[in-house]
């Protein structure tokens, strides 16, 4: 029998957490929803009890501080940030936090989005890799911004360096080739599946067609 999956949603709106339990159970019968709506409840359950998988809303904590943060501080549960809020708005917490993914909130479809990484981030195969991964960085395919501008910002966030030092992205990889190949499911719910690895910048570097940019030790 598959093990089960234990995962803690924790959202201030009663109808997201009623939907992805819902949804998540019924789509797979190994997974067990634990909700909290806010974010000292979410820490109550963290200290009672062993999650494999946190997912949140970008929900704070009486002092301020997020709830992504202090989980990460709380648990080795890899943690997925699934929130309404623009990347640029919630950046910091989810670096700080060592969020494994972003998924933002828009429409049901995006509730099996979070969940396909929720059962990729628990498999066993993938649980180091996981672990050995940092968001740093996020792509909109819907934005006039280029993807590798992105990248270039992202990475230059993470090393706290002026992109001015940095060497042209293109003598690594074509972003407009990358873009290309994410061109059939970028922005959409598969497009966590589809990951290109390369190094830049000393970094080893992941970049998955739903547009997250992480760095892989």
């Amino acid at each position: 029998m598959p093990a089960p999956i234990s995962v803690l949603h924790v959202d201030d709106e009663p109808d997201v957490l009623d939907l992805s339990t819902k949804l998540f159970e019924r789509q797979d019968s190994r997974v067990s929803v634990v909700t909290a709506g806010s974010g000292p409840a979410g820490m109550d359950v963290l200290s009672s009890r062993d999650v494999d998988c946190v997912v949140s809303d970008s929900v704070r904590m009486p002092d301020g501080h997020s709830f992504v943060e202090a989980a990460s501080r709380a648990t080795d549960a890899p943690i997925v940030l699934f929130t309404a809020k623009e990347w640029r708005e919630v950046a910091s917490d989810a670096v700080a936090a060592d969020v494994a993914e972003y998924v933002r909130k828009a429409d049901v479809s995006d509730y099996k989005s979070v969940l396909k990484h929720v059962l990729r981030l628990t498999d066993d195969t993938a649980k180091e890799t996981a672990a050995n991964r940092r968001l740093i960085g996020r792509h909109d395919f819907s934005s006039p911004t280029e993807l590798g501008v992105s990248i270039v910002h992202a990475v230059e966030t993470a090393v706290d360096e002026d992109v001015d030092e940095f060497d042209p992205l293109y003598d690594t990889i074509d972003p407009d080739a990358l873009e290309s190949l994410f061109s059939p499911v970028r922005g959409s719910a598969d497009g966590g599946q589809l990951e290109v690895h390369f190094s830049y910048h000393g970094l080893d570097l992941a970049v998955s067609g739903d547009g997250n940019i992480a760095i892989r030790a």
